[in-house]
């Protein structure tokens, strides 16, 4: 592992953790009626396209810290990363620059197959791209660097937690009863995200 790796790989865990947080935020709000309507919508979408690109990066820096009979685990991980933040970078953008805009100008019509909503398309591929955010963490867990180390036994730990709850994430578009379990997310992500904020920092200082 290099300091190069150790840098980015830190940072890259506190900007989607700090982002992810952002989401978290945002769908508190929503749910308590402190914000409604499309500015609900925007206030979530907006840290989480942030969210979407910098956990792609921090899987490609646990990949490329993997030890070599670690590799085809970080490889499949990163592979499911790179389909959830293209998947979602195109929802997120489709809905922040087409489909909100719209709707505040009371044209929603005109984009109705497009509206983020529970049932609707753009929310359901939502819901399959962090089950592969989750299926990431999942596949990344056995790949992580000195496997006998107590702060490295947390990290993957955290990542199975957050990887266990791929499977609800996605079922929930079918039985919506199981997020309840989905919803775990907003705790086993930020715990995940700090762990390896920290395991990358510790990792850079003995490089």
């Amino acid at each position: 592992i290099t300091r190069t790796t150790c840098l980015i790989g830190f940072w890259a865990a506190v900007v989607s953790t700090g982002f992810g947080l952002g989401y978290i935020v945002a769908l508190l709000a929503t749910l308590t009626g402190a914000v409604d309507g499309p500015w609900a919508t925007a206030y979530q979408l907006a840290p989480s396209i942030v969210l979407a690109w910098s956990y792609m990066v921090l899987m490609a820096c646990v990949l490329d810290a993997a030890p070599l009979e670690g590799k085809i685990w970080a490889i499949i991980a990163f592979g499911f990363a790179l389909m959830y933040s293209v998947i979602n970078s195109i929802v997120y953008f489709t809905e922040l620059i087409v489909v909100i805009p719209r709707v505040l100008r009371n044209n929603g019509e005109s984009v109705s197959v497009l509206l983020f909503e529970p049932g609707e398309f753009l929310f359901a591929v939502n819901g399959l791209a962090y089950g592969f955010m989750s299926m990431a963490a999942l596949f990344a867990a056995p790949s992580v660097f000195d496997r006998h180390g107590t702060q490295q036994a947390r990290v993957r730990g955290a990542m199975l937690a957050h990887g266990a709850i791929g499977p609800f994430i996605v079922g929930a578009l079918v039985w919506p009863p199981l997020t309840l379990i989905g919803a775990l997310w907003i705790v086993t992500f930020p715990v995940m995200g700090i762990l390896l904020a920290i395991m990358f920092r510790t990792a850079k200082q003995k490089v």
